[in-house]
């Protein structure tokens, strides 16, 4: 059986802004007031995979991914997660800190571990080739092999054959 998950609307989390520079941090009062948001409070019991990215004017950066095989509001701000997400902040980096959710749509909640394992894995390796200083450190390994224009390609534009190879594939589509 397949597992649809949606990506849900990034959520702004609270934070505390140091008086001089750009230094934030986001305590546990700030975790609560996350989770009493509608949109926070009505995925907080769902599975899935989390994103924590900063968004400046460029649009998103992601910074450290992870996975909840329990619950979002048990895993994605816990002290553990939030040491992560307070030294990007704390270094200063521009932007508001936000979470991505990746879980099921609508009622359903649960999403398989084996599932969450792999997805987190993609999403792990997808940031990491977006922002090589993720706070992530397993599964950063990207595989050194590349299919020219196709898996991995260097800048550019793909060529009319790798074009359509992605096309049939499936690979890279928006």
């Amino acid at each position: 059986m397949a597992q649809d998950l949606i990506v849900h609307e990034p959520i702004e989390i609270p934070f505390r802004k140091q008086r001089n520079g750009n230094a934030k941090q986001i305590l546990a009062k700030h975790v609560a007031s996350f989770w009493a948001l509608p949109v926070a409070h009505a995925i907080a019991q769902k599975q899935g995979c989390y994103i924590f990215a900063l968004r400046a004017a460029k649009g998103y950066c992601p910074w450290y991914v992870g996975k909840a095989t329990r619950s979002f509001r048990q895993e994605a701000l816990g002290p553990y997660q939030l040491n992560h997400y307070n030294d990007v902040l704390f270094d200063g980096r521009k932007g508001t800190p936000v979470i991505f959710f990746v879980a099921p749509d609508g009622n359903k909640r649960a999403v398989p571990v084996a599932t969450c394992n792999a997805i987190e894995t993609f999403l792990i390796q997808s940031a990491y080739a977006e922002n090589p200083e993720i706070c992530n450190h397993q599964q950063t390994k990207i595989p050194k092999w590349t299919i020219k224009g196709v898996v991995r390609p260097e800048p550019g534009q793909p060529t009319l054959v790798e074009a359509s190879f992605r096309k049939m594939m499936g690979i890279g589509a928006a």
